[in-house]
């Protein structure tokens, strides 16, 4: 059982606070964000996507991150993956994300797929993204690393099938799949252990979150939307999820990035834990 945190889950604290309270809470792994953070937000009220303190920056010192991966190693804990917000085919900025990764001992780092709108025609996005993942795998493999493409709604890797279909040519133990059945609940929902036995070995990594979908209310066209959940609560049954993945002998890392704000972010990772392992622990029975 190797329980981590997405820190863009915890955006009022800091790297260090957070590394206390994941240890306190009883993780063993942190996930950093891993973003610019622009000048005129930092005065903002800490959020998941803009002020996020608990991000580390592309422009950190060597230095830093070295501290960084002092802190963490002292706390008897594994930064197990970088995650950056990287664009399909910057290579500058994908090596220097794998390189900080490196740097701070992940093993993991997330990479770009392109975003899918209607503006332009799937075939030739893929076959950018495939031109694209070629450098990255061997990228991967300079700095000692795992590329993972994210199951995520609104890009070209929307379901388990359409993220193995971008993998399945490349070596699983450089190129992978983030597994994500919360994003799946807004958009390329799957049989989970359909979608699981095809991705085999390319599957790499789990992330724990809920979402549902909800009628807009007084809107007389009676139109749907999907937001997160609390962890417990949506669309994902994550016992049926845990079954599928025991499955297919899947022994890695879940990553909680619980976006329902119903907890403080001490609270969500006490929480989590607690739940997390009951739920496997029936699983496991």
């Amino acid at each position: 059982m190797k329980l981590s945190v997405f820190t863009v889950a915890t955006p009022d604290l800091t790297p260090n606070e957070l590394i206390l309270i994941a240890k306190e809470a009883g993780l063993q792994g942190i996930e950093w964000r891993y973003k610019d953070t622009p000048a005129e937000v930092l005065q903002e009220k800490p959020s998941f996507w803009r002020n996020n303190r608990c991000t580390i920056s592309p422009d950190t010192s060597e230095e830093a991150l070295d501290q960084l991966r002092t802190s963490v190693k002292d706390k008897n804990l594994t930064t197990i993956a970088l995650t950056p917000y990287l664009t399909c085919g910057d290579i500058p900025a994908t090596e220097l994300a794998m390189k900080h990764a490196h740097r701070l001992g992940a093993s993991l780092v997330r990479v770009g797929v392109p975003w899918y709108n209607r503006n332009e025609n799937y075939n030739h996005m893929f076959a950018q993204a495939i031109t694209y993942l070629e450098v990255v795998e061997d990228l991967a493999k300079k700095y000692n690393v795992k590329a993972l493409v994210e199951t995520h709604h609104m890009t070209i890797a929307a379901s388990a099938s359409l993220a193995h279909r971008l993998v399945q040519r490349f070596n699983p133990n450089y190129v992978g799949v983030l597994f994500d059945p919360g994003n799946m609940v807004y958009e390329g929902f799957e049989n989970y252990r359909m979608g699981l036995e095809l991705l085999g070995e390319h599957l790499a990594h789990v992330h724990i979150k809920n979402a549902g979908w909800f009628q807009s209310e007084g809107d007389r066209d009676k139109l749907w939307s999907a937001r997160a959940m609390p962890m417990d609560q949506g669309m994902v049954d994550w016992k049926q999820v845990l079954h599928d993945l025991k499955s297919v002998g899947y022994t890695g890392w879940y990553g909680v990035e619980d976006f329902s704000g119903l907890h403080s972010s001490k609270e969500m990772l006490v929480f989590y834990t607690k739940w997390f392992k009951a739920l496997l622990e029936e699983v496991e029975g």
